[in-house]
């Protein structure tokens, strides 16, 4: 007997958000497109596209692993106001005037611009390595403009001219600028010959602030002299603010009697060598310390807002068996401090990209990072206590991990390493028996902390053979016998169909002779019910 109903095209996968029935949809960015448009340009698509759902269907999007980029892009642009903020304050302390804060604050924005013109010659992008840059560039740009501003105020308050003591101070601070910007760039630049992917994160930053270091000086070197010959003027004819004159006084005063003091500093300890060197070693021990305390490694795990989990029951369970586990793994997973949203998806291995129905998958959002104060909502400790839960599973392998540092470099945190048999043998059970030993070698390394293989060489399978002669003989189709097959050992899709709900209707006949056909019976009669 065959069945015919109406289900699902495919049967090999199952979804669930927050144990809810669903359907899940993954979009990856094509190489070379924007992430952060390519995620707006979805959100929107499906704003316009869920006007047409039908009733009680409704989108969510659990996983947007472009957050953390916006985050972290938000979080730099505020890092760059502030240190703006800061280098105002700072130049208008130490320079105490508002005409010679602001010569170096000009240089800023010159220089930034500056470099953003040369990042589509260069194939840059604006990404957070070259924000980062920018970030430190800050601090660095304004110091050419600052050398000049005091070498021009100090020969004004000799008598001399701002045109004059302009040119009397270019004389003698041209050179240090110019070694100051090649200093700078002949140590950030040979970055950029770093060969492998190293070399690459760290291209961008490197060659961005080398590249605003250049146009400081060249901005020191012909904006800043012209500013400051028009702007700057003899202290007795500026105005300053007599509100910050008393503190401008004091300043002046705590600043002077720091500098002797450090200069007394620095003189017993050039005669009392033996000090000096204690207090260097007591700095590299406190740097060590801070050092084993800050995270390690190639690329340093990072809370990205998210996390994978996966389950993994033994072979050839069937895809109900793990649905049932998988759900209670959603319910572990919601119910741990920090964790908004799950989605789950039976049948499916992220590690090997293939379909099974022993292994499950999660999608793991966390709450917004505003929003998890406390320390057990933290990643890592979010983590520790899912791996707790998750170790206690007795129907089979239940673990969560990190995504990878940089998304495309991998498809979730640690290395993937790939063993290739080269002998020639032909036998899985040789391959086999050569994985198990290479796990436990790499299992007793302090630093592995979980080694997980996707060759499963031990699957039940089932072989069925058909013969092609004895068909021939008895004149029976290939396609057909592989045709039944199919439909009876698995499903056999009809076709598609557009389903639409129209009331049911059927006549009933009224006063009709049942020999005579209902045709001339309706003529005759001239009505009928419907119902």
């Amino acid at each position: 007997m065959v069945t015919i109903e109406l289900g699902t095209q495919t049967y090999d996968l199952t979804a669930r958000y927050n144990n809810a029935p669903s359907a899940a949809l993954t979009v990856y960015q094509l190489p070379g497109s924007n992430a952060v448009a390519t995620a707006a340009a979805v959100t929107q698509r499906l704003q316009e596209l869920s006007k047409t759902f039908p009733t009680g269907m409704e989108y969510n999007i659990p996983l947007d692993t472009t957050k953390a980029v916006t985050a972290g892009i938000h979080e730099i642009i505020v890092t760059l106001c502030v240190a703006l903020l800061l280098v105002i304050l700072v130049v208008f302390v130490f320079l105490q005037g508002w005409r010679a804060t602001l010569i170096p604050l000009l240089a800023v924005p010159v220089s930034l611009i500056g470099t953003f013109i040369a990042f589509p010659v260069l194939g840059f992008s604006i990404n957070t390595l070259s924000l980062f840059g920018l970030v430190l560039a800050i601090g660095l740009v304004v110091d050419d403009a600052i050398i000049v501003v005091e070498a021009v105020e100090h020969h004004i308050d000799l008598g001399l001219s701002p045109r004059d003591a302009t040119f009397r101070a270019m004389e003698e601070v041209g050179g240090p600028v110019v070694a100051i910007a090649l200093i700078l760039a002949a140590v950030f630049i040979p970055t950029a010959a770093i060969p492998g992917i190293t070399g690459r994160l760290y291209q961008q930053f490197a060659v961005t602030i080398a590249i605003s270091v250049l146009i400081s000086a060249f901005n020191a070197l012909t904006l800043s002299p012209a500013l400051a010959s028009l702007l700057l003027k003899p202290k007795s004819n500026e105005r300053r603010p007599n509100l910050l004159g008393p503190f401008f006084a004091w300043f002046n005063r705590f600043f002077g009697r720091t500098t002797k003091r450090y200069v007394s500093a620095s003189g017993v300890l050039i005669h009392k060598s033996g000090f000096a060197m204690i207090g260097l070693a007591a700095v590299a021990l406190l740097a060590v310390f801070i050092g084993n305390r800050l995270p390690s490694g190639f690329l340093p795990q990072e809370d990205q807002g998210y996390f994978y989990a996966a389950i993994q029951l033994p072979d050839a369970a069937s895809l109900q068996r793990t649905d049932a586990a998988a759900q209670r793994v959603t319910d572990a997973l919601l119910r741990t401090p920090g964790i908004q949203s799950v989605v789950g998806v039976d049948g499916f291995s992220i590690f090997t990209q293939t379909e099974s129905t022993n292994t499950g998958f999660f999608f793991v959002t966390l709450k917004p990072w505003d929003e998890r104060k406390s320390r057990s909502e933290q990643l890592e400790a979010i983590q520790a206590s899912m791996q707790q839960k998750l170790a206690s599973n007795s129907e089979g392998l239940a673990f969560a991990f990190p995504p990878p540092s940089i998304p495309g470099i991998g498809t979730a945190g640690g290395v993937t390493m790939i063993l290739q048999d080269r002998s020639g043998n032909d036998d899985p059970k040789f391959l086999a028996n050569n994985v198990s030993a290479f796990l436990g070698a790499i299992s007793k390394r302090p630093e592995i902390a979980a080694a997980i293989p996707s060759y499963l060489p031990a699957v039940p399978q089932l072989y069925a053979e058909v013969d092609r002669d004895k068909a021939s003989q008895q004149q029976v189709d290939l396609g057909s016998v592989y045709t039944t097959m199919q439909t009876f050992m698995g499903g056999y899709l009809v076709n598609y169909f557009i389903q639409v709900s129209v009331p049911s209707i059927s006549l009933r006949r009224s006063k009709i002779s049942p020999i005579e056909p209902a045709g001339s019976a309706n003529r005759k009669n001239g009505k009928a019910e419907a119902v």
